[in-house]
């Protein structure tokens, strides 16, 4: 992945440009020291630049943006909350409101000195300004002044919104520093360059801060100020740095020097331009368009090319702006795929190539290349694609909306507490049943949607997590109660929810410092890179098992000094986990080769054939994985087998006692209970009114608060309950904690003296009752 650089210089400014914006994905403005506000339309490959206005001879611009548009999806339509409004600062302390032809609508002075940056904040209801003078000011939308949120004693070269506005990032010399808008909080600082800091950004997606300074480096940070990256020296400082929106790449600028780097720092490309310094750089919307204002009065644009995408032994590339190449690896078949406009974001998968355009939507096919099935979009704004076996997602700022691969739209999926803030592609996870998306303002909270051809997608139910959600993945394989999703949280947690019909299963924590989580096409294998670990789970059902044996021997884990720091996983298929390096490498690493078709055999319900591998074979872990998958389908002569392979004897009795049972409800129940899965089995019990069999499955668990309130609520087997407790504690050795059982134990006693005096027609005063009933807890406890 490349840029792909134009020159224009043509009619435009006669003296170094020093700001520049995107008013849409066609149209740039810039404005420099000649005093000209220009238009550039892109036109193709060409550029036609219009002369805006001529600004007054004092006016010499510092910094420009354009007022972020509010996109509001009513069914269809896009529309904006105002007119456009570009803000321009500059070296008179003042900083001006101009329209779109060119007409200052409003100056403020707002510094003494040069008023050197000025930012909307994203939802584009206040801006802040930075000066020379040291103070940062918060305007509202129409540039009334609101606060000044910090003070300092030297100028003020840049700063950036914090993904909530609620914080400001800002450079002193060579540190960083984020104070809140909340007066009453400390501003943070660290020492972050060598030198003298001349750009920073905060990007609103991935919530990363990067940085360049006059010590010829780049660096990324986390947003506590830990450092990420930090690039070697180069020959220039860094002058201008850049997010593009997703937030996946950002560009880097030095004397004709343009880097388009990855977001943990790594470089794509670098590229060559003989336009000396670059002041300032802007990302289209889209994330596939740059361009750059440069010190000799040119103007740069570059789009992104060399786009590559893998898929079985397909290989996709971008290597023109409307041009795509699929190679087939392993023969010399290419095709060339022409498209009618820029191509703005593509993915490959599940035999499906999805390309999407300003305007339309192509869909091809790996079985048919010729002709792709074609829809006009209608909304321009495509933050992210997902692809599903059946159908695939297009992510519309805020909304989402389903189609087939015959592009006939499924519907527009819903659920509570929409808003109409953007969407985070990372959190929306999609399989050929169900969607998962993670709440556009509460980050702990997911919305479960299930997915079917014949009614509309609703929120079935709604999962809240301990902590704010950064990504999400759900498994492919199965039906729609086999569904599993991989939660990592803030604290860099991996977490394990099973998603049921009749609601949420159990949440496990699995793992810790996860950086990425992926799971595999074509089973269900979840593949996690814990720091330099990649950690994989063969059978992630198996973490609800109470027997960490079976966990640990399912897992592989392979420690790898290649992996770098920072590495991420690409994908997991055919038995092979990819993973990028933090250098941008590519490291392929197979887990046992065996498992893909073990599973393969088992989907097909080829269980004979699946035993016929096990043997060959005879691999511990191949073994283990077959006990459990064979307990999950209830194939208990298969399961026998294996458990008697790993040498789990204690299984195979088990399994042996489960065969002479004769009721098929408590056969099913003890089966559930053999995977481990208790609340399975109760419920089985309990809705086919096996209440005394529920209450013992509980009670042979130890899980003795259940059965407890099982006992109460039905009023069966309560003494059972006591008495087993009683003894569980006498073979502990443990004295009696538990009010509820304290209590009821006391009860018990009450009305055993009741019955002995009744039958001995014996008078006890108060004093002599509580003496019996302490000795009696003394002898329970005992």
């Amino acid at each position: 992945m490349r840029f792909k650089i134009s020159l224009w210089n043509k009619n435009g400014h006669k003296k170094m440009v020093t700001c520049i914006g995107w008013n849409s994905s066609e149209e740039i403005y810039s404005c420099g020291e000649d005093h000209l506000l220009l238009s550039w339309h892109l036109d193709g490959g060409s550029v036609n630049a219009t002369t805006i206005t001529q600004f007054p001879n004092d006016f010499y611009p510092t910094d420009m943006q354009w007022h972020p548009r509010s996109i509001q999806t009513n069914g269809t339509s896009i529309k904006k909350q105002s007119q456009d409004i570009l803000l321009i600062t500059t070296a008179d302390g003042k900083f001006h409101l101009v329209n779109k032809n060119g007409r200052i609508e409003k100056s403020v002075d707002a510094h003494k000195g040069s008023t050197l940056m000025g930012k909307w904040s994203f939802d584009g209801t206040a801006l802040f300004t930075t000066g020379e003078d040291g103070l940062i000011k918060i305007w509202s939308r129409t540039g009334m002044l609101r606060s000044t949120v910090v003070h300092g004693t030297s100028p003020i070269l840049n700063a950036a919104w914090s993904p909530d506005c609620s914080t400001i990032l800002y450079s002193q010399g060579s540190q960083l520093l984020l104070q809140s808008l909340n007066s009453s909080t400390k501003s943070r600082k660290w020492f972050a360059h060598e030198g003298l800091i001349l750009a920073v950004s905060w990007n609103k997606n991935n919530n990363l801060i990067i940085s360049g300074a006059e010590d010829c480096r780049y660096k990324v940070w986390d947003n506590n100020g830990n450092q990420l990256f930090s690039s070697a020296m180069s020959e220039h400082p860094i002058t201008a740095i850049n997010w593009c929106p997703d937030g996946r790449n950002f560009a880097v600028c030095s004397y004709n020097t343009v880097k388009l780097c990855d977001k943990t720092g790594w470089s794509h490309s670098l590229e060559k331009v003989n336009t000396g310094s670059i002041y300032s750089i802007a990302w289209s919307n889209d994330s596939t368009q740059v361009a750059m204002a440069c010190g000799n009065g040119s103007i740069l644009t570059a789009h992104i090319i060399n786009r590559r995408l893998e898929w079985n032994n397909y290989e996709a590339t971008l290597i023109r702006r409307k041009t795509i190449t699929v190679r087939e690896v392993g023969n010399d078949y290419i095709e060339t795929l022409e498209i009618s406009d820029r191509v703005v974001h593509l993915e490959f998968s599940f035999n499906h190539l999805v390309v999407v355009t300003p305007s339309q939507c192509h869909i091809y096919s790996t079985n048919n290349w010729n002709t792709p099935a074609i829809f006009d979009l209608k909304n321009s704004t495509i933050s992210g694609i997902l692809l599903a076996e059946r159908h695939f997602l297009l992510v519309e700022w805020n909304v989402v909306t389903l189609y087939s691969y015959q592009g006939r739209i499924l519907g527009v999926p819903k659920w509570k507490g929409m808003t109409q803030e953007p969407l985070y592609s990372p959190c929306i996870a999609l399989s050929s049943d169900t969607l998962v998306i993670r709440d556009q303002t509460n980050e702990k909270m997911l919305h479960v949607l299930e997915l079917s051809s014949n009614k509309p997608a609703v929120e079935s139910q709604s999962h809240l997590h301990i902590n704010n959600i950064i990504q999400i993945a759900i498994n492919y394989i199965g039906g729609i109660n086999d569904r599993q999703l991989a939660i990592v949280d803030e604290n860099h947690d991996l977490f394990l929810l099973s998603i049921r019909t009749s609601g949420f299963g159990r949440v496990c924590k699995i793992a810790a410092m996860v950086s990425s989580v992926a799971w595999a096409i074509d089973a269900n294998v979840l593949a996690a890179m814990l720091d330099a670990t990649l950690s994989i789970w063969l059978c992630p059902n198996c973490v609800y098992y109470s027997d960490r044996k079976i966990i640990r021997r399912t897992r592989i884990d392979k420690e790898n000094s290649e992996f770098g720091k920072q590495p991420s996983i690409v994908s997991v298929q055919n038995g092979m986990v990819t993973v990028r390096r933090g250098d941008g490498a590519l490291i392929s690493v197979s887990f046992y080769t065996f498992f893909a078709t073990l599973h393969q055999h088992i989907m097909n319900n080829k269980w004979q054939d699946a035993l016929s591998l096990c043997r060959i074979a005879q691999n511990e872990i191949l073994w283990t994985c077959m006990a459990v998958l064979a307990t999950e389908n209830k194939q208990l002569i298969v399961a026998e087998e294996a458990y008697a392979a790993i040498e789990r004897y204690d299984k195979v009795d088990y399994i042996k006692l489960i065969q002479k049972i004769t009721n098929k409800i408590e056969k099913m129940a003890e089966m559930s209970l053999l995977a481990g899965d208790l609340l399975a089995a109760e419920g089985i019990l309990l809705q086919n009114g096996f209440v005394s069999e529920a209450i013992k499955i509980n009670i042979q668990m130890y899980n003795w608060n259940r059965a407890l309130e099982l006992a109460i609520r039905h009023k069966k087997l309560l003494d059972e309950v006591l008495d087993s407790r009683r003894i569980y504690l006498k073979l502990l050795d443990k004295n009696e904690t538990n009010p509820s059982y304290i209590a009821l134990t006391i009860n018990k006693t009450k009305s055993e003296i009741n019955i002995i005096n009744e039958s001995n027609d014996l008078e006890f005063n108060d004093n002599k009752m509580e003496d019996i009933i302490v000795d009696n807890i003394k002898i329970t406890e005992e």
